[in-house]
């Protein structure tokens, strides 16, 4: 078989596999985008929740002299905890990874410094609001009819973006 008989018919076995992937994208489309939008609506929950479960995993943070008191640190961290995890609702709809870049995101780490903002316990928060996430789009799925075939595709590509947006802090 010739080089160029061999070429195209990778290029229209690659056309295929493309066609293939945005039927399935499309027949799932509803069901993923009503598990994110289930995120953006429980994201006050979500980031309550994680900023108040590591104050009760950590009562040390409470007692820290380092810099502000503990309200401010506790609104920084339910502010960015909200912010987060609407750009990972973005990321989960778009894939458009220059979000992270264009966000304050990169300089996360900068700011939860200079308000003496333990960086432990920044990421704890968002290490139990990607758990509690999780959790969020399971029960949203499986209330759902239908196919559910995405679910693991999607924790997946939900775990990965948590752990970009944690990793910024170390």
């Amino acid at each position: 078989m010739s080089v160029s008989k061999n070429h195209q018919l990778l290029s229209v076995d690659k056309k295929l596999n493309d066609l293939s992937n945005i039927k399935e994208f499309i027949n799932t489309a509803n069901s993923r985008l009503d598990a994110i939008t289930s995120i953006t609506n429980n994201s006050h929950a979500i980031a309550a929740d994680a900023v108040t479960a590591m104050i009760c995993e950590n009562q040390d943070s409470l007692n820290s002299k380092i810099s502000l008191n503990t309200t401010n640190k506790m609104s920084v961290c339910l502010r960015d905890g909200e912010i987060i995890l609407r750009i990972v609702a973005y990321l989960l709809i778009s894939n458009d990874e220059s979000v992270l870049e264009k966000s304050c995101l990169k300089d996360l780490k900068n700011t939860y410094l200079a308000l003496g903002v333990p960086l432990r316990n920044a990421r704890r928060v968002f290490e139990l609001m990607r758990d509690a996430t999780i959790s969020d789009l399971n029960s949203t799925v499986n209330n759902m009819r239908g196919n559910k075939g995405f679910l693991p595709k999607l924790i997946s590509e939900t775990e990965f973006q948590f752990e970009r947006i944690i990793n910024l802090l170390n």
